[in-house]
C-alpha cells in the first residue's frame, strides 16, 4: 500500500477528499474540539452552521482532528491504531 502524506499547511485537502471524511464520520467528528485551535478561535462558544464550520476548516486546517487516514477505501480520523491495522491487511 502506498502512503501518501498532505501537510495542510502547504496544500489544502480537497473538497472530494474532505466529503468522504464527512459522508462516513460527520462534520463534527472531524472538528479537534480539544485542541489550541478551537479554542482560540472561541468555537466553543458559537452555533456554527456546517457550512460556515466547513468554511472555518477550509481556512484552518489545524481544527481537523488528525491525522486523517485514508488506505483504499478504509478511513479513520484521530490516533486509531486499529484502524490503522486492518488497512495494512
Amino acid at each position: 500500500m502506498t502512503i501518501h502524506l498532505v501537510d495542510l499547511k502547504q496544500r489544502p485537502m480537497a473538497p472530494g477528499e474532505i466529503k468522504r471524511f464527512i459522508d462516513r464520520f460527520g462534520l463534527a467528528a472531524l472538528v479537534d474540539t480539544e485542541g489550541k485551535t478551537y479554542t482560540a478561535a472561541g468555537l466553543r462558544y458559537m452555533r456554527l452552521t456546517d457550512s460556515e464550520l466547513l468554511a472555518r476548516i477550509e481556512r484552518d486546517p489545524q481544527l481537523l482532528r488528525l491525522p486523517l487516514v485514508r488506505g483504499g477505501n478504509r478511513l479513520s480520523i484521530g490516533h486509531d491504531e486499529d484502524s490503522w491495522k486492518a488497512m495494512l491487511e
